[in-house]
C-alpha cells in the first residue's frame, strides 16, 4: 500500500506491515544476530508488524511483533541526538544504540530511490549494537519508490564482527496511513 505524500519521518506514528514480496528476504539477518533457528522460522512463516509512537518529531517508539506468535516483540527507542544509549531487548539482550538526522546524500546508501522531497531530503539514521559488539547494525529509514508506489522502507546493513560476516537488506511496508 503506498504510503500518502503528506506522510513524512517527521509524522511517522501508524502501524505497518512487512510486505514480504516486495522486501528482501530477512532471515540471513537473523542468522547473523545468532538468532536461533526457530525463531529464524517464526519470523519467516508470520506477519511482522510495526507499531511507531513519535511523541515528538525527534522521539521515535517502535515495537516489532510477529503475527500469532509467542516470541517476545523487538523494541527501539530512538532519540534523534546521536548520543550513545544502553537498553534491553527481550530478544536480543543488551543492547547499545544511537539515531540521529542525516542526508541522503551524506548518508551515501547504495541502492534504492529515496524520497528526496520528503523531510527536506533528511533519512532516520539508527545504529544499534549487540553489548559485547558480537554483533551491529546500521538502519536507515525513510521513503523509497518501490514498482513505481511512495512506500514507507528501512535499508539494513549488519555486520558479524566475530565472523566478518555482512548483510544488507531492504524492507517494504505496507502501512494504515490515511
Amino acid at each position: 500500500m503506498a504510503a500518502p505524500t503528506h506522510k513524512t519521518l517527521h509524522n511517522i506514528a501508524g502501524r505497518s506491515t512487512l510486505n514480504k514480496s516486495l522486501s528482501d528476504p530477512f532471515n540471513p539477518v537473523l542468522n547473523i544476530q545468532a538468532v536461533n533457528g526457530f525463531i529464524r522460522s517464526i519470523a519467516a512463516h508470520t506477519g511482522i508488524h510495526l507499531t511507531i509512537a513519535q511523541p515528538s518529531p525527534d522521539e521515535i517508539h517502535l515495537q516489532q511483533t510477529a503475527t500469532g506468535a509467542s516470541v517476545p516483540a523487538v523494541t527501539e527507542d530512538w532519540i534523534l541526538d546521536w548520543i550513545w544509549r544502553d537498553g534491553h531487548d527481550p530478544l536480543f539482550g543488551e543492547m547499545k544504540g544511537r539515531a540521529r538526522w542525516i542526508s541522503i546524500d551524506e548518508a551515501q546508501v547504495e541502492g534504492g530511490d529515496w524520497d528526496r522531497e520528503c523531510d527536506g531530503g533528511l533519512l532516520m539514521q539508527a545504529e544499534g549494537n549487540e553489548r559485547d559488539d558480537e554483533w551491529g547494525g546500521t538502519r536507515f529509514w525513510g521513503f523509497e519508490t518501490v514498482e513505481g508506489e511512495r512506500r514507507y522502507f528501512r535499508r539494513i546493513f549488519m555486520v558479524n564482527n566475530r565472523s566478518g560476516e555482512k548483510m544488507g537488506v531492504g524492507m517494504v511496508y505496507d502501512s494504515d496511513w490515511e
